[in-house]
């Protein structure tokens, strides 16, 4: 087991000491709403009215307003400014009421439940997929996004709902999806990132909901923390980690012979599983706040285990790296 892996497992069980809207609590005022969710004004930008919510069952928060989002240990590094390792040791501490044995024995069974659920529901996914050739999901890699290099078997085509509500089973109506495996350690298939396509793949879906806003074009389902998509395997010690799976299929294009993974999604890039065969990591990060923030953590974290660390960027004018390869910026 990797030592990133453990450190995953470490922060866990200091997150799982406390209930997060204990520690936001320390910093705005929130309001019950529901079993397990409270809102308030959000601790990271200037409101009047809450668009800040925490959920103590699933203890991530997400601000409508401004987007920031993140567990424990990012709001403590966010917020308050501290270090991953510091974070975790004051999560690990008394600095905040302590969730009972019993409490956190039950929230850790039920967790567990809740992961394998969500599990299933990755692999049955992955299972109704099909090979992209001759799919939307062909057609949107190589003319969308300028891909020609032979597509891995981790990359497959579905028509698969766009949501799905886990509590009354209800989802919505079937659309073309490019989905990407996420495997642990051990290789298994834990998660599938989806990326939901217009008709024809000729881009991503781009759709408002009924509020305005826009519809989500990436969904992910299944146990994300410890796992990644892997785009190329490599025959060398140096593992390049990503954010997204279109930058992890281009990197590998681009870098042939290295291993290529993506993490998908930003606050999961410290988190990934390194399997002990690679002993340098390359982050390649996208040329924004958030991607420079994620870069920033995941080295603090896997150099703090002896793994030696690199990072990258694409070049100032351009987002990230697909972008840089179809010359978009």
């Amino acid at each position: 087991m990797s030592s990133a892996f453990e450190i995953a497992r470490i922060a866990q069980e200091a997150k799982d000491r406390h209930n997060l809207s204990d520690i936001v609590g320390r910093y705005t005022t929130l309001k019950r709403r529901g079993t397990h969710e409270l809102v308030g004004l959000c601790p990271f930008h200037d409101e009047r009215t809450p668009s800040f919510e925490v959920n103590d069952a699933k203890a991530v928060y997400h601000c409508w307003g401004c987007g920031a989002s993140g567990d424990a240990i990012t709001f403590l590094m966010e917020r308050c400014g501290m270090r991953f390792v510091d974070a975790v040791r004051s999560l690990d501490s008394d600095a905040f009421p302590i969730v009972s044995p019993e409490d956190r024995a039950k929230r850790q069974r039920l967790n567990r439940e809740a992961a394998q659920e969500r599990i299933d529901r990755a692999r049955s996914i992955w299972s109704a997929a099909r090979a992209p050739a001759g799919t939307a999901a062909e057609v949107y890699l190589r003319r969308a996004r300028g891909l020609s290099l032979d597509l891995p078997a981790t990359v497959r085509f579905a028509m698969t709902p766009r949501w799905r509500n886990m509590e009354t089973g209800e989802v919505g109506r079937d659309v073309p999806a490019v989905v990407c495996a996420m495997q642990d350690h051990d290789a298994e298939v834990v998660a599938v990132q989806c990326v939901f396509l217009e008709a024809g793949g000729r881009r991503k879906y781009s759709r408002r909901r009924a509020d305005g806003a826009p519809a989500k074009a990436k969904l992910t389902f299944g146990q994300t923390a410890g796992s990644a998509f892997r785009a190329a395997e490599g025959n060398t010690a140096e593992l390049v980690l990503c954010e997204g799976p279109e930058d992890a299929l281009t990197l590998a294009q681009e870098l042939p012979g290295r291993a290529v993974w993506a993490s998908c999604g930003t606050d999961l890039l410290w988190q990934v599983a390194i399997p002990p065969r690679f002993s340098l990591i390359t982050l390649a990060g996208d040329n924004n706040e958030p991607g420079r923030a994620a870069v920033a953590k995941a080295a603090e974290v896997y150099q703090l285990h002896g793994l030696r660390v690199r990072t990258m960027f694409p070049d100032p004018q351009f987002k990230d790296f697909n972008d840089q390869l179809r010359g978009v910026c």
